[in-house]
């Protein structure tokens, strides 16, 4: 079996409301879908996700890149060869998302050559996985209502929370979080780069009374010196995501101090990279959890397959739900959150079949 070509459809739906964070606003889910056909008629499915103002990436370059980089790269290669396929489209610097979604939807199409779940392939167990609820970067008020809502409609017990603003009006919404929760639910935060490491250390101390488990990229990913001194000073553990893109920086925020934890965005690093990120933060002893790139179901179904299958991802809460914010979706069966949990299917592959219909429907190329 050998790879004939790959499919690229640019497709953008509605959220319910603009997602805010300190380092921009996503106003629609703009995404790629990907597929990777074969000479036998099987095809791998995965989506890129645009994120512009982190990554430098849209729908158009995701499409440019993946036909002109990337197809032509893998034109005739066996799909099993999973390092070497890789490899060949490693050579191209950035385009994060769009290599990322390549090697998903190469694993997808490797569990449905072998009629098996891509879980499974990987070693898992198929358990179901805790999920986080990434909530809005509102005033206080909203976000403990949105809080309060998503435990009591899905059981959700995990909750991430957008910092990165003024240091008062942070505060207030971790404070009314917390109450709205309760105690024993896990609570997070993602300033998204929003603060200096000064400003840093003293939102995150005047928040000690909170039982924060974790904070993501509190500080600018270009200061790694200011996030060594911030790691210094403050009893919560920092959480690398933009700042470790690759294996490398990883590497590097790990053994530098800068961070003791990795976010995991099998949409960013695909499946091959991420294997070795959970790697190499086993090895020095630091924590990874899944993180989402503001995934659709596609790509939660994707991350959730990968997370389940590692103990040290699926002992972690996920952020798997992120598709709750999106006003539709294109899959015939709809991914559902229960009792806080979100499991990877047992079909082949991740798991998805596309509604053709909705596709269609919701394609920004059509002429």
């Amino acid at each position: 079996m050998k790879i004939t070509s790959i499919e690229v459809v640019p497709f953008t739906i509605a959220y319910h409301h603009p997602i805010a964070a300190a380092s921009g606003t996503l106003n629609s889910a703009e995404h790629v879908l990907v597929r990777v056909k074969t000479d036998e008629g099987v095809c791998g499915v995965s989506e890129a996700v645009v994120r512009s103002f982190v990554y430098g990436e849209s729908q158009a370059s995701i499409v440019e890149a993946i036909r002109l980089w990337f197809e032509p790269a893998l034109i005739g290669a066996d799909p099993f060869a999973v390092e070497e396929n890789y490899a060949k489209i490693s050579w191209v610097p950035a385009n994060n998302t769009a290599r990322g979604a390549i090697d998903i939807a190469l694993h997808d199409l490797r569990g449905k050559i072998a009629g098996q779940p891509s879980w499974r392939l990987l070693g898992g167990s198929g358990a179901p996985m805790r999920v986080t609820r990434i909530l809005t970067m509102g005033g206080p008020e909203e976000a403990g209502e949105e809080a309060a809502q998503a435990a009591s409609q899905h059981g959700i017990s995990s909750f991430k929370i957008k910092v990165g603003g003024e240091v008062r009006d942070d505060v207030a919404r971790v404070a009314a979080v917390r109450r709205a929760v309760g105690d024993d639910a896990s609570i997070y935060l993602d300033a998204n780069h929003g603060w200096s490491a000064e400003v840093a250390i003293r939102a995150l101390m005047a928040m000690g009374d909170y039982n924060v488990d974790l904070v993501e990229e509190p500080s600018p990913a270009e200061d790694w010196m200011g996030r060594q001194r911030l790691a210094q000073h403050v009893p919560i553990s920092i959480m690398a995501d933009e700042s470790a893109p690759t294996l490398n920086t990883a590497a590097r925020e790990l053994t530098s101090g800068s961070a003791r934890a990795l976010s995991i965005k099998t949409t960013r690093t695909g499946f091959t990279e991420s294997a070795k990120l959970v790697a190499l933060a086993s090895a020095l002893g630091a924590r990874t959890l899944i993180g989402s790139q503001a995934d659709s179901m596609i790509g939660a179904a994707a991350s959730v397959a990968f997370g389940s299958a590692y103990p040290q991802l699926a002992k972690e809460p996920g952020e798997l739900d992120y598709f709750n914010v999106i006003t539709d979706h294109i899959l015939t069966d709809p991914l559902v959150v229960r009792n806080g949990h979100l499991g990877p299917s047992s079909r082949a592959g991740i798991g998805v079949e596309i509604d053709e219909d909705k596709l269609n429907h919701y394609r920004v190329d059509k002429t």
